[in-house]
């Protein structure tokens, strides 16, 4: 464990002399170029503009940040990683929302200038739908504070205090909080509240989650709150903030709602299927799956081998065909070997390598590309993680429990940085399902792990291999209804911060079994600043947080712009399956 550590932190900084580059790109509004935006290295105080036809360069270090502006437009800041050489950016016109009624050309907040103003002014909360203040707000909103919460006996007694005309109780025996509106027409029989808590839509909450972790709290009553969150909100919203501000209700039996409910989001079945996916691929792939013979298919990659030699799509995709459909290993392995140089010192291009390898099952080369990726990148938290679940893949869980246990020191001695959006909710999520499943090994004889995981039926967890990549993800449920989860720059810019803070990539979300059936899955691809495609890996484990886990690895290729593709179905069983 010595030597393993030691020879970590070697790695760590050696790895991080990096050196500066130059950028360049072209910046549009989606459709026109745009000249005279001003680009600025934010670390170095370097400038630019962009020419007549919106191109410039720019000098940076990974790590260090440019900001795009143009008058009337958004302003874009982009953290630069390692791999960054090109960056083609895309401005939106500025716009301030009013309720439904989209004004042009007034200057609209940004998010951060948002959540500076919500720091300092106690009459603003924030919901899943965006911020909300009491002196703009067309109904009346009271809003509790921490000050309110530090000297009362417990939460039940704030709330009937704060909001006029609800109850409020903890549960002695389940330890629920109930909420209610009181009114003529439910005084005996009043109608439960649902919880928005940091974003999180939620049936039930347990008053020991909230106490000593509330920063704020609202109350938004029925007629209004259902104008907003539609049925979910008939008994009234009850908002929440917490301290922590990243609030993950996965110890407990709490229910989180389905997002796709909220709204009537009706499917139109309009996603493409694989069959149109392959026809607008490239002409190298559409060409060698039309192959008759695997003689043919050969000859194919041969003719077309030179011309893509550096790009190491061809050299994957070559790799997969000869693999997966003719099962043809020593082909397959001796097309990479001829297209080793496409790879070299990529850490985007090994990780879709090893996102392939994974998925057919060769943990062993997957492990080794790994390793490559985090000497590249010993920064990263995505190396850390990536490195742990492949020593899980390989049967070794005391490895695995290392990286982590690592990653968190490197933290708490304040040579990575901490995460203040998701990271350590999923870091967390990763170690308590290993020693859930794996304290056998581990010879950890407390039970207190075992319960840190909620037995949800399903857990999805995306991995992307370009920082850069720009995706929504639709999540369509048994009922036809779907939700849609934008991992864009415009829609979640604090999100993306952080990712590129803490070098990190990935997404997850759990399933119960409130919606059992069929689920579908789609994803529109927005690009990667770049004119070339990206890779997303999806691990399905079914049974999640039982000892009957298992999990389905996929990979696909995302390189259509601005269409919704179908990546997959999967199934929620009507009940989770528990061993014995």
């Amino acid at each position: 464990m010595r030597l393993l550590f030691f020879t970590g932190f070697f790695i760590l900084f050696t790895g991080l002399t990096y050196g500066q580059k130059t950028i360049e790109g072209r910046v549009s509004n989606g459709g026109d170029v745009l000249s005279n935006v001003q680009i600025a290295n934010l670390s170095t105080g370097a400038e630019t503009t962009s020419n007549q036809e919106g191109r410039y360069q720019i000098k940076a270090e990974p790590k260090e940040e440019l900001q795009f502006i143009h008058s009337g437009m958004d302003t874009i800041s982009i953290i630069v990683e390692d791999v960054t050489r090109i960056l083609n950016i895309k401005m939106n016109h500025e716009v301030e929302e009013l309720d439904e009624v989209t004004v042009a050309g007034k200057k609209r907040k940004t998010h951060q200038e948002k959540l500076l103003e919500y720091s300092q002014k106690k009459t603003m909360i924030r919901t899943a739908f965006g911020f909300l203040d009491k002196e703009t707000a067309s109904y009346s909103l009271r809003i509790a504070d921490e000050d309110d919460f530090e000297n009362a006996p417990n939460i039940n007694s704030v709330i009937r205090g704060a909001f006029a005309g609800v109850n409020a109780q903890c549960d002695p025996m389940s330890g629920k909080l109930g909420v209610s509106m009181r009114s003529v027409q439910s005084i005996n029989m009043p109608t439960g509240a649902n919880f928005d808590v940091d974003g999180q839509l939620l049936t039930e909450v347990y008053c020991s989650w909230l106490w000593g972790n509330v920063k704020r709290m609202a109350f938004i009553p029925s007629l209004s709150a259902m104008a907003k969150y539609g049925e979910f909100g008939r008994g009234g919203i009850v908002v929440i903030n917490t301290i922590s501000g990243s609030f993950t209700p996965t110890e407990q039996d709490g229910g989180i709602y389905d997002h796709a409910k909220l709204r009537n989001n009706v499917y139109k079945q309009n996603a493409l299927n694989n069959e149109v996916v392959v026809e607008n691929a490239p002409q190298y792939l559409k060409e060698i799956k039309s192959s008759k013979s695997k003689n043919e298919a050969f000859e194919v990659y041969q003719k077309n081998a030179q011309k893509y030699r550096s790009s190491y799509h061809f050299a994957l995709e070559n790799y997969r065909y000869f693999f997966n459909e003719w099962n043809d290993e020593s082909t397959a392995d001796k097309i990479l070997e001829e297209n080793a140089l496409a790879f070299k010192n990529n850490p985007v291009a090994l990780k879709s390598l090893a996102y392939v390898y994974e998925a057919q099952g060769r943990y062993k080369k997957a492990h080794d590309t790994y390793k490559q990726i985090y000497i590249l990148r010993p920064d990263y938290a995505q190396s850390f993680i990536d490195m742990a679940k492949s020593y899980r893949n390989l049967g070794e869980a005391k490895s695995a429990t290392s990286l982590f246990a690592r990653h968190a020191y490197l933290q708490e001695e304040g040579l990575l940085p901490k995460d203040t959006v998701d990271l350590s909710r999923i870091m967390k999520r990763e170690v308590y399902n290993l020693f859930a499943l794996d304290n056998g090994s581990l010879q950890i004889k407390s039970r207190k792990w075992t319960t840190r995981n909620q037995e949800y039926s399903t857990r999805l967890v995306f991995e992307w291999n370009d920082s850069e990549a720009e995706f929504d993800l639709q999540f369509v449920n048994p009922g036809n209804q779907y939700f849609n989860w934008k991992h864009t720059l415009a829609e979640m810019p604090e999100r993306i911060r952080s990712e590129k803070e803490l070098g990190y990539s990935m997404a997850d979300f759990l399933m119960d079994d409130e919606l059992p059936g069929t689920w579908k899955v789609n994803a529109r691809y927005h690009g990667n600043k770049q004119l070339t495609p990206s890779y997303i890996k999806v691990t399905v484990y079914h049974n999640y947080g039982s000892k009957l886990q298992s999990k389905d690895v996929k990979v696909f290729r995302l390189g259509i712009k601005g269409v919704n593709q179908h990546l997959f179905d999967f199934n929620i069983p009507s009940r989770i399956a528990k061993s014995k």
